[in-house]
């Protein structure tokens, strides 16, 4: 080879070497840089997740010292943080967890100091706390970095010896690729040369015209090879460049990748674990063979067991003579099974010999190639539930017998009241009519007789109304009936009751006769209360009765002067033997049964009753009909009514 040849080489190969040195540091750098900035974000997100923690309870620096230490020495723990110092929005450090490892770490640090190094143990880290981009303090965290050193240190390893052996590959590449495509040039150096030598010796007798000629010919020849195998070479230069670039950009995307899928895979099977053990209901994870793998402390604690006594042990072995399937045989193949997600309630046998009645979940886990990988049981403790529903059994029973002696007693005691009574009422008047009526106390004694004897039919009358409504036992029957006319009629009923007390009863229309479906026993029933009640409570003044007519309602107001009632007893108006003034010295005498009574009355009718009164003023009673209803619905409304309350 001439030493134009070599030096030409040896220039080309010092190019080539020096870029692929350039260029697997360039690698290097890229790699290490990335691997520490990556190892930066992880601490920083756990120092962020403690700081959000304590962003959501800013009570923590506004005390002299932390109470709840140890759901935040939990978090350190999920963290994988070694000490916490908690510093107010003073800049004094108020309290911390590890401190003497934090003060032993030289805790105070600086984001200009943070830093991975080779021979560091601990990662110290600092954390504004922001309650609304306002600052309320500042925490210093320490994270064990020990790990992390080590991983970081053989990334750094592995990417220098790949980086090496890029430059290594390269130079060889180089110089191959040198000797490859300068190996034209040396013959043609090694051949000029030659003929330069053989031109000399033989000038004596070429004429100079021809030797360069013939020179310029070779040359020529030699220059128009150079530029083919620079061209080839630069070409080859740039593919394998090209080929170099794209592998190292899907290298990086594949190592990014993968540490991405890693962490997720971390953070899912962490935060698993944390529902898995903490759980309110019990958890089991059964192996295909329904072997138990793994409990929370749910489960251990309804069956009594420890967590390492039910490892390895047969989920049929906690079921007693109770079974559960957790496969159903494929029709295909009876040799292969088929895993099935199962919901069903069972009897678990406790440690003690005792029996707790749950519910089971089963649901099976896959693994990638659609086999079931292991079973993920839940188990729900049903026991108190089971223990209330068979006292409600119970109860209903109780209830059913007291409402069936109820009746029996209200049914006897009805005749056995109403049987003498009717004997007096129908013989007071043969006796007053006996008696001189000149004799004024014997003739109040005997009016008192007759008045008592009514007021107690009515009572006896209104119970036995009552207790026909609540047991359903009362028939509805629903006509078309003119409300206004009977209201008319009722109100001139009570006219003379009225002028004995000197009170103005008006009847006032806003329409003409209107027809209603209604039970027409009910409806009279409940204006007869009404109205009653009206001119008893209104010791003066005026009782009207209004009916107002819409568009598709029927509104009948029954207003009074009276008395009137407070907010406070309204809430109670309906409830029955109820009265807001009661006591064995009440001024108005009454069972408390009547407006109880015209409430179940409305129902019955699909009507809406609404009071409003105020004491000392009056008050005002407003029912309302529907003027159009189904009569098949109404007919069936008293059935239902009755199904219902069975």
């Amino acid at each position: 080879m001439t030493n134009g040849s070599q030096k030409i080489q040896i220039i080309f190969t010092i190019k080539f070497t020096v870029f692929f040195f350039l260029l697997s540091g360039a690698i290097y750098f890229h790699i290490a840089f990335k691997s520490e900035t990556e190892a930066h974000e992880k601490f920083r997100e756990k120092a962020e997740t403690i700081a959000h923690y304590l962003s959501h309870n800013p009570e923590i620096f506004w005390q002299s010292k932390i109470s709840e230490k140890s759901v935040l020495s939990e978090l350190l723990e999920i963290n994988e943080a070694l000490y916490l110092v908690v510093e107010n929005a003073s800049h004094e450090v108020f309290d911390g967890i590890n401190m003497q490892e934090a003060e032993a770490s030289y805790y105070l640090v600086d984001d200009a100091e943070e830093s991975i190094l080779p021979n560091q143990k601990i990662y110290r880290t600092s954390v504004l706390v922001l309650v609304r981009k306002i600052d309320i303090g500042k925490i210093y965290i320490g994270f064990n970095s020990e790990e992390i050193v080590k991983k970081l240190f053989g990334k750094k390893i592995y990417a220098g010896f790949f980086s090496f052996l890029i430059a290594l590959i390269g130079t060889l590449f180089s110089y191959i690729l040198s000797s490859m495509s300068l190996r034209p040039l040396t013959q043609v150096f090694y051949r000029l040369d030659r003929k330069l030598k053989t031109k000399s010796n033989e000038q004596k007798t070429e004429t100079n015209k021809d030797g360069i000629s013939s020179l310029a010919d070779r040359i020529d020849i030699v220059l128009n090879e150079l530029d083919k195998s620079s061209s080839q070479v630069e070409v080859l230069n740039k593919k394998v460049h090209d080929f170099i670039k794209s592998k190292l950009s899907e290298l990086t995307e594949e190592i990014d990748y993968r540490k991405k899928a890693e962490y997720s895979l971390i953070k899912s099977e962490e935060q698993f674990r944390i529902l898995f053990e903490n759980a309110p209901i019990g958890m089991v994870m059964l192996t295909p063979g329904n072997q138990i793998m793994k409990t929370n402390k749910s489960f251990c604690k309804m069956v009594g067991y420890q967590s390492a006594e039910l490892i390895d042990m047969h989920i049929r072995s906690l079921l007693g003579k109770d079974k559960i399937d957790f496969f159903t045989e494929h029709k295909e193949n009876k040799q292969e099974f088929e895993a099935s997600d199962i919901t069903s309630e069972k009897v678990l046998v406790r440690r003690s010999g005792s029996e707790v009645s749950v519910i089971v979940k089963s649901v099976p886990i896959f693994d990638s190639q659609k086999k079931v990988k292991h079973y993920l049981i839940q188990v729900l403790d049903i026991s108190q539930i089971k223990k209330i529903q068979k006292e409600l059994i119970s109860t209903l029973e109780k209830a059913k017998e007291s409402d069936r002696l109820k009746s029996a007693f209200l049914a006897q005691m009805s005749h056995e009241i109403r049987t003498p009574l009717n004997v007096i009422l129908t013989s007071v008047p043969l006796i007053v009519d006996e008696i001189d009526h000149g004799d004024k106390e014997l003739m109040l004694i005997l009016n008192s007789v007759k008045s008592a004897g009514r007021r107690l039919q009515r009572t006896i009358d209104m119970i036995l109304s009552m207790s026909s409504v609540q047991s359903g036992n009362y028939k509805s029957d629903y006509e078309n009936f003119d409300i206004v006319c009977e209201l008319k009629t009722m109100v001139n009923e009570f006219r003379s009751l009225a002028e004995e007390k000197g009170l103005q009863l008006r009847f006032l229309k806003h329409c003409e006769n209107v027809n209603i479906i209604v039970d027409k026993y009910t409806v009279c029933q409940i204006f007869q209360n009404l109205i009653n009640n009206a001119i008893k409570y209104t010791p003066k003044g005026f009782v009207e009765v209004v009916v107002i007519e819409t568009y598709n309602k029927l509104k009948v107001e029954i207003r009074d002067s009276g008395i009137g009632m407070s907010p406070q007893y309204l809430k109670n108006l309906f409830i029955p033997f109820s009265q807001e003034d009661a006591g064995h010295k009440r001024e108005y005498e009454g069972n408390g049964l009547g407006l109880a009574l015209v409430k179940k009355y409305a129902e019955i009718n699909s009507a809406n009753i609404e009071v409003e009164s105020e004491k000392n003023i009056g008050s005002v009673f407003t029912v309302t009909f529907d003027k159009e209803l189904d009569l098949s619905s109404l007919s069936n409304l008293g059935n239902k009514k009755s199904e219902l309350r069975s």
